[in-house]
């Protein structure tokens, strides 16, 4: 967390980071893995934080599907990231439109989709780009104002693709500030065993990071 930092200096630094591991992950990676079929996601925030105000400027980085929320007192959940993935490219191709992309994102049992649904939902997590694929990726960079009382969540596709975005609003909203993020990833292995009652259960990486803004 900085004071009064540039905000344009804040994404330069985010942007020259990611690209940096993006190289590492194609070099260094593929070297120790024995393999140059490796891909990752990454999810980066900076605070530059304006006394003046008592406000924070949150300048937020990402590539793939790993996701950064933002929880307001007095606010739904807004996620702040939009995946590299499967959904987003029907979107862009107008063969679904953004609140059918929600509701199939957000399904938790079969009955809720159509056929051709259930196909899109179980291929959702195929991303359009990552951290060291064969072309170097496009950074999504933007920033948004933090103030007191809000709570961010960066967390990896193992949280997300387990829980709605409505249990992680509750989780965020309800959770001791210091035992948020143990209980989303709690609960999301909980789940990931949960063949039998939902469609969304799904093994992976689940790591997540949540920020309390207090004063």
């Amino acid at each position: 967390m900085l004071e009064n930092c540039d905000v344009l200096h804040l994404c330069t630094i985010l942007e020259e980071l990611i690209r940096d591991a993006d190289e590492q992950v194609r070099t260094i990676g593929a070297q120790r893995a024995g393999t140059d079929d490796l891909a990752t996601t990454v999810a980066l925030a900076a605070f530059s934080h304006h006394p003046e105000t008592r406000n924070y400027t949150m300048v937020f980085a990402h590539v793939g599907d790993s996701r950064i929320y933002l929880l307001r007192n007095d606010e739904p959940l807004t996620r702040l990231t939009n995946d590299d993935g499967l959904l987003a490219k029907l979107i862009e191709n107008q063969i679904i439109n953004e609140t059918d992309a929600f509701r199939i994102d957000q399904a938790m049992t079969a009955e809720q989709l159509s056929d051709t649904e259930i196909s899109y939902f179980r291929l959702r997590g195929g991303i359009t780009q990552a951290l060291g694929g064969p072309l170097p990726p496009t950074i999504h960079i933007d920033q948004v104002s933090i103030r007191p009382g809000d709570r961010i969540l960066l967390c990896t596709d193992g949280i997300h693709d387990n829980l709605t975005d409505a249990e992680i609003e509750e989780i965020l909203r309800k959770g001791p500030r210091t035992a948020t993020a143990r209980l989303l990833v709690e609960r999301s292995i909980e789940r990931s065993h949960d063949r039998t009652n939902t469609v969304r259960a799904k093994p992976d990486d689940m790591s997540a990071i949540v920020l309390s803004c207090r004063f």
